[in-house]
């Protein structure tokens, strides 16, 4: 069954790649294969030292799901081919978008929580 899916993909790759060179020519097709394996492995470099670190310091659930998603995004960005870059970028998107509506969230709270902060003065004893 996974063969049949992964053969699947593998011929939408190559159809697609086939109509990018159709339309756009052959050096626009090599420097987007380029740039995107070039991203690909930098994706993946920036994911291995943050697993790396993860082992020591304590992550929340928004953080490994990023780490996850990145490793993917480095994946799909380093097998050449127009198909798989296009869903690359799609999840690359879709991260930065959740990563706002996440920063945009957790803004709000704290602003809420320090509009019920008091200021208090503290007087010290004075013992000589």
């Amino acid at each position: 069954m996974a063969k049949i899916n992964l053969s699947a993909f593998l011929i939408l790759e190559i159809i697609a790649s086939i109509l990018f060179i159709i339309f756009f020519g052959f050096l626009n097709f090599f420097m987007i294969v380029f740039a995107s394996m070039f991203l690909g492995a930098i994706f993946l470099a920036k994911t291995w030292t943050n697993l790396i670190t993860m082992q020591n310091t304590n992550t929340n659930f928004f953080g490994m799901i990023k780490l996850f998603s990145l490793t993917i995004v480095g994946i799909l960005l380093l097998i050449p081919g127009i198909l798989s870059t296009f869903l690359g970028i799609l999840l690359l998107f879709f991260i930065l978008i959740v990563k706002f509506f996440y920063k945009q969230k957790k803004y709000t709270q704290k602003n809420s929580y320090e509009s019920e902060i008091i200021d208090v003065e503290i007087i010290g004893d004075d013992k000589k």
